[in-house]
This record gives C-alpha cells, sequence and structure tokens, in this order.
C-alpha cells in the first residue's frame, strides 16, 4: 500500500538523523587526540633543586707598586726620622725619568734596620746608613749625584712658602747655574701629582756658608718640619738618568 511504503521511509529518515547527530564532528578525535603543550616555568621559577650552584670568582687584586722613595717615606715616617733618597733612573720619552726601583705592597716597614736593609738585599746597589740628628740617607751606589757635591759660598733665603720656593733659589745660585752648564745638567719633567700641595708655612730663614748642595737640602728639609698626621716632608729625594753626554735630574722634598 502507498500509505505503508510513505511511512517506512519516513522512519528510516528519522532513524539516519538520529545517527549522525549523536556522531561527533569529523575532526573532533583529531583535536582530541593532540597533546597540550608542556607549561613553561616562568622567567622568576624557583631553580631547578638538583642543579649543582655555579662557582662565586672573586678577582684578584693587582699588588700595589710602590717607588723606593716612598717606600723610605714610610720606613721613616714609622721610626720619626727624616733623611734622603738618592737613586738611578732611566731616561724616558719628553724628558722624563722613569724608575727603576720598585716595590710590591705589603713591604716591611718596621723595625727600620730590617726594613731598610731588606732594600739593599734586594738591589745591592742601594745601601744606607744614619748621618745623625735623626737623618737616615739611601743612596744608589750607582748614580754619580755630581750637582750635590757642588760647594755654594754662600746660601741665604728667607721664605714662608712650601720648599720649593727655597730650591728655586738654590738652582739660582752662581756656582749652580755654572756647573749645571758646564756639565750639560738638565732638569727632568715632573710627572703630574709629583709636587707638593701649595700653601704658606710658619718663615724659614736658611743661612749656610760654604756647604754643598746635600747640606743645603739637609737645612731645607729640617726648617719645613712635617705637619702632624701628613707624611710630607720626610725626605729630600735625588734622582737622576744619564742621556749621551746630557744628565737629567729631579730634586724635590716629599
Amino acid at each position: 500500500m502507498p500509505k505503508r511504503r510513505y511511512l517506512q521511509a519516513v522512519a528510516v529518515a528519522v532513524a539516519l538523523l538520529c545517527i549522525g547527530c549523536s556522531r561527533p564532528p569529523q575532526d573532533s578525535a583529531a583535536n582530541a587526540n593532540k597533546a597540550a603543550p608542556p607549561m613553561s616555568s616562568p622567567a622568576g621559577g624557583k631553580p631547578d633543586s638538583t642543579a649543582s650552584p655555579k662557582p662565586v670568582v672573586i678577582p684578584t687584586p693587582e699588588p700595589t707598586e710602590l717607588n723606593l722613595a716612598s717606600t723610605v717615606v714610610s720606613i721613616l715616617d714609622k721610626a720619626h726620622h727624616t733623611g734622603s733618597v738618592i737613586e738611578r733612573c732611566q731616561c724616558g720619552p719628553r724628558s722624563h725619568l722613569v724608575q727603576i726601583y720598585t716595590f710590591h705592597a705589603p713591604v716591611t716597614l718596621e723595625p727600620m734596620q730590617a726594613a731598610l736593609t731588606d732594600i739593599s738585599k734586594r738591589y745591592p746597589d742601594i745601601v744606607w746608613r744614619e748621618a745623625g740628628e735623626g737623618h737616615v740617607r739611601v743612596t744608589d751606589n750607582s748614580a754619580r749625584a755630581g750637582l750635590l757635591k757642588v760647594r755654594v759660598k754662600e746660601f741665604l733665603v728667607i721664605e714662608d712658602h712650601p720648599p720649593r720656593a727655597a730650591l728655586a733659589a738654590l738652582w739660582k745660585t752662581a756656582e749652580v747655574t755654572a756647573y749645571m752648564a758646564r756639565h750639560h745638567v738638565q732638569f727632568a719633567r715632573q710627572s703630574p701629582g709629583t709636587t707638593t700641595p701649595e700653601g704658606k708655612h710658619k718663615t724659614a730663614i736658611i743661612h749656610m756658608k760654604n756647604a754643598t748642595v746635600q747640606d743645603i737640602m739637609d737645612r731645607i728639609l729640617d726648617s719645613y718640619p712635617t705637619p702632624a698626621g701628613s707624611g710630607l716632608h720626610k725626605v729630600w729625594v735625588y734622582r737622576e738618568c744619564q742621556r749621551g753626554a746630557e744628565t737629567l735630574v729631579e730634586i724635590r722634598v716629599l
């Protein structure tokens, strides 16, 4: 009968429609099989407790290098002495002196005799002796130091400025200027930071007759006492180097 056939067709259509509704989309299974990406740790997350800690490297500081004069100043300061340093140097570019005697800190500073003897053991050309009245001479036997032996007939200075002013008066004496011209002696250029601070001192009167430059340097040093708590005016320093027939010298008070 036509009616029965129609009902059968409707039933088959409804069954197919139900089957289609219960089946998941074709790409649902593929999406379900995709694994979620692993969660990454935040930038500020805790480090892995199993990792070995990296060693902390502390750079080793470079040893401080001291020159001969500064080392002697420290030694004499501890012993409450004053003195002088005479040393030979090398001639550097642009009329500068290059010091050849160096020490790595820390160095032995006391007792004075042991500290100065250590310097002589390291550099055999350097000798020292006590010169009386609390003075100590540290001398490099390889230095000629002819300028220090020049004898001045009379030296007079009345000065209330640092020792450098008294030194300028010494270099203008007739005996010193004649010796420097005759022996081709020139003053070396001083490096920055090697001059003593400016400022007035108690007026110093230095009057000597028939005295060597070395003797006058001792008197200049004694005429400017060391300010309390500072390392100024502990020694006078003479340095020289030979450049052909010319001699470069540097003399100053520390």
